[in-house]
Order: C-alpha cells, then structure tokens, then sequence
C-alpha cells in the first residue's frame, strides 16, 4: 500500500496548478500529451485575442468570442484535471482524502477570495478577519495602483499559505512541495498586475470621447473630431516604439499645459519643418493645395490663428487639426504639438457596437 501512495495525486493541486496555465495539472497527473494540447490551445487563444484586439478591421465581437471560448477552456480544464487526477488514484486513497478537510482546496478557495479557505476549514474568526482585510486593501490600492502591485500578491500567497497549513491533515512528507506553490502564487499574482499596466504602455490602451459635461466649456460647442469620433465613442490607441506620426494619422497626445489631463485625439496635419497656411478654407503645405476637408472658422471667439500668413511646424512637433474644424480647439489656438507627447496612433472604435471600425 505503501508503495501505491508514491503514485497518488493531489485532485485539488492539479486545480491550482491548472489555474496557472491550462494543462499543467493534466501534465502533473501524468496526462502529458492532454495537458501539452491544453497549453497549446491556451496559447493559440492568447494570441488569437491579442491579434483580433490589435487590428483595425477585426470587430471587437470577434475578440469578445476568443475571450469567451478561452474562458469555457479554462473552466472546463480545471474540471478535467481534477478528473484526470482522480483516476489516477487508488480507491482507497479516494476514500481516506474525502474524509478530511482538503488543505489543496482550502488553498483553492483562498486564491480565489482571501479568507474563503479558512472559512471551508471552519476557522471562522481567520476566514472574516482576511475577508475584511482584504476588502479593505482592494479599497485602498483602488486609489494607490502601485501599492496594489506590490502588496497584493504578497498578501494572496500568504493567506493561501496559511490556509493550507490550518488544515488538519496535510499527505506531503516535505514541505517543499507548498512552498513551490507559494512561489508560484506570489508570481502569477505579480504578473497579473504588472500585465494591464505593461499592455496600457507598451502596446494598446483605451480612451473614450468624454461627454460635454466632462469637458472645459469652450469644447462643448461639438466633438472636435466629428463625424469620425463622436461623444462616447470607445477607441483604442496603439503604443508603436519611436512612431513617427504621418500626415492624416489620427494620433492621442498629452493636452496642452492649460488644460486637464484628459489626452486629445486629432488628425496630423503637418510635420516638423514644412509651412502650413489656410487660405479660403483650403489647407496649404509647403505652398501645395493638399487634399483636406474645407477647414472651417470657429463659431465661438478665441484667440486667433495666424491663418493670414504661413507657420512654420518647429522641429520634433507637428500640427494637429479635428475634422470638426468649426468646433475644433486644436493647433490654431494653441500651437504645434512635441513629438514627446505622442501617446499613440488611433486605431479602432471598439465601443458601441453600431459604430466600431477602424479609423480611416
């Protein structure tokens, strides 16, 4: 009998290693082969979703349904491998691991929500103290994201850790095997919250064309980028390293120093070195008519842009016009924009439905 436990598999491990990635709890129960295609179609899913969500034409429904296969996958290969590692098992051992509190499941529930393993062992003093701690801490690093990468998954490991030495009976002769979990635990949760801020910075993010309530009053006369942006529309901005804008790209930049810190989005007019000048609502670069919609005259006053005679774009910047130019507070008024604000290209309305598509 002895010799048979060497063999045994832990269902609930298997769950916390799936949890990881896809297949690894298969491959721990000796399904080698089941668990490297699980990994593989989480990979191919991965890409699949970053692909859709990077190009312009690919409908953000399209996206939502990789994300919601890779979602049932996921469920399913965390049933499969408790599955799979059940088999594995002899009865006898089946029938001795359901008669106690199940330390892997404790860990389990904990990973999930910070003190709901100690809560299935019965400590129910530790399971509300770590519940309300940890509601606490996601209130506080709400507001302190960087507290929140750094704290949280130190927090996590230790709970989860916790609740697997609370239980009653633990079936590993050495400790090393919690402890390589505990390390996992803590890299995953790291990874997780360094993910969103990495992808935000280095590949896409999301803006939304503010309301005119969430706008300075001299933008509220109508979206300075109409008919191709309007109010509400949800667009994502790729992060291209040392993008150099072209004429026509619509680009999100930093605002002028007068204004909030909401980015504006407008279209390239001219680039850094070439004279720009508009003459009867034609725009003129370098003395070339150049093909643009006829630019308008602003309804409301403002401060004037020298339309009279031409400007010269200063070195590392370019000038931005909203294809709104009737109601569009763009380089006229406040003058060239630095390369160095450049957050990105806009590429995709992905929000509402009705309105997603690339951005010509």
């Amino acid at each position: 009998m002895k010799k048979k436990r060497n063999y045994t598999k832990e269902p609930w491990l298997a769950i916390v290693l799936s949890s990881f990635l896809a297949g690894i709890g298969q491959i721990y129960s000796g399904r080698v082969l089941r668990g490297i295609i699980l990994i593989l179609i989480e990979i191919a899913l991965f890409c699949s979703i970053t692909w859709s969500l990077l190009n312009p034409r690919c409908d953000i429904l399209i996206t939502a349904g990789f994300g919601l296969i890779r979602i049932v996958v996921w469920i399913w290969n965390l049933f499969d491998s408790h599955k799979c590692a059940r088999k594995t098992n002899p009865e006898d051992f089946e029938s001795e691991r359901k008669r106690n509190k199940d330390p892997w499941l404790a860990l389990f529930l904990s990973d999930l929500i910070p003190g709901l393993g100690h809560l299935y062992l019965k400590k129910w003093l530790w399971g509300i103290l770590f519940i309300i701690t940890g509601g606490l801490m996601l209130i506080v690093t709400y507001k302190y994201k960087l507290l929140y990468i750094g704290l949280w998954g130190v927090f996590a490991t230790f709970i989860c850790y916790h609740a697997y030495i609370s239980a009653p009976v633990r079936r590993e002769k050495s400790k090393r095997t919690i402890l390589i979990i505990a390390a996992a635990i803590l890299c995953y949760h790291h990874l997780l919250s360094y993910y969103k801020p990495l992808f935000r910075a280095y590949v896409a993010e999301a803006f939304r064309i503010p309301t005119p309530y969430l706008m300075p009053p001299e933008l509220r006369g109508g979206p300075s980028m109409k008919p191709t942006l309007v109010y509400g529309d949800r667009v994502l901005v790729r992060k291209i390293k040392k993008y150099v804008p072209k004429r026509g790209d619509v680009v999100a930049f930093k605002p002028p120093d007068k204004y909030d810190d909401n980015p504006f989005i407008m279209r390239v007019a001219a680039l850094s070195g070439e004279t720009i000048e508009i003459k009867d609502k034609i725009l003129y670069i370098d003395e070339q008519k150049v093909q643009w919609p006829a630019i308008e005259t602003p309804e409301y006053p403002r401060d004037k842009f020298g339309v009279e005679e031409p400007y010269k774009v200063p070195e590392n910047c370019f000038f931005a016009l909203g294809d709104n130019t009737a109601n569009s507070n763009d380089s006229r008024f406040f003058g060239s924009i630095p390369m160095s604000d450049v957050i990105g290209k806009a590429y995709k309305i992905y929000w509402p439905i009705g309105r997603s598509g690339p951005i010509e």
